[in-house]
């Protein structure tokens, strides 16, 4: 048995991906693979953190992980999804880097592993539009942080995502990873779905039209905080509301959420950085990625 484990980053497709697991979970049963709630999950390997920071038996924290994920089922394969592993929704960047605290998140859970075969998968995508979809999503939870204040220390320049695969590999190469584009998503999600699985034939999949990280526009969502900060509200009732009608007038559209907010030199400096940072990461050792065929 081995374990593949998709730790996002936020904002890629993860729901999509999950439901996509759901939706063909006869499938997935067929092929031997486990595929874990997200609540599941997320509660395992957070016990398992604690246990692991309490210095508990690596033996006992191994065998507690795999009884929760597979509720002491035989399976061939455990595929997970869990985006929070990597961070929290309203801080994936730091000073320099994306999600600092990633290489220490997965030392620990490879070391809960303790043994076991493991894979990351990683969904990655251009930072003019990544950060602003992090902070319109994570405002509809925590809608008094201003978006000054989301990016007020990052190096918006200077954020690789090559950096945050060395860090989650903890600078070594002997942990193998798959990598993909969130543009390209849409177009190449059965592939993922075959990768992270191991399913023979892709063209088995069941898919839908669904649209992949529907959401609140960057403009929406700076609007709603400055209405938040303007206007009283006292339930949980009425923020729903005042939620909903933003959501409905400033709804997101794929690649474009960053709205302009940012001076076009900037948000074309971050496209161009990303570019080559891909260039970079298909040539990472143990890295392989995942991208629509070329056509000539």
């Amino acid at each position: 048995m081995d374990l593949r484990l998709h730790i996002g980053v936020h904002r890629t497709g993860t729901q999509h991906l999950r439901k996509m697991l759901a939706l063909n979970s006869d499938l997935m049963i067929d092929a031997g693979v486990c595929v874990p709630s997200a609540e599941l999950a997320e509660k395992a390997f957070a016990r398992a953190v604690r246990q692991m920071k309490s210095n508990d038996d690596i033996g006992k924290i191994n065998a507690d992980l795999l009884s929760a994920l597979t509720k002491d089922k035989e399976y061939r394969r455990i595929v997970m999804i869990d985006p929070n592993i990597a961070g929290t929704l309203m801080r994936p960047i730091g000073k320099e880097f994306f999600y600092p605290r990633i290489g220490t998140t997965i030392s620990r859970i490879i070391s809960a592993l303790e043994g076991l075969p493991a894979r990351l998968f990683v969904g990655i995508r251009n930072p003019a539009t990544f950060i602003p979809s992090c902070y319109s999503t994570g405002i509809r939870s925590k809608p008094d942080v201003s978006f000054e204040k989301f990016v007020a220390e990052a190096n918006l320049q200077g954020l690789r995502w090559s950096d945050f695969l060395h860090r989650a590999q903890m600078k070594k190469s002997d942990l193998p990873m798959t990598i993909w584009r969130y543009e390209d998503y849409p177009f190449i999600w059965r592939d993922v779905v075959q990768a992270f699985t191991g399913i023979e034939n892709r063209e088995e999949l069941v898919g839908t039209t669904e649209t992949v990280n529907a959401g609140l526009s960057l403009r929406g969502a700076i609007l709603m905080h400055m209405y938040l900060s303007e206007n009283q509200i006292n339930t949980r009732a009425e923020f729903a509301n005042v939620r909903s009608a933003f959501d409905q007038k400033f709804p997101s559209h794929l690649g474009h959420n960053h709205d302009l907010h940012w001076p076009i030199e900037l948000t074309d400096g971050m496209r161009e950085n990303y570019e080559d940072d891909w260039y970079y990461i298909e040539r990472m050792e143990n890295v392989e990625t995942i991208a629509p065929p070329i056509v000539v």
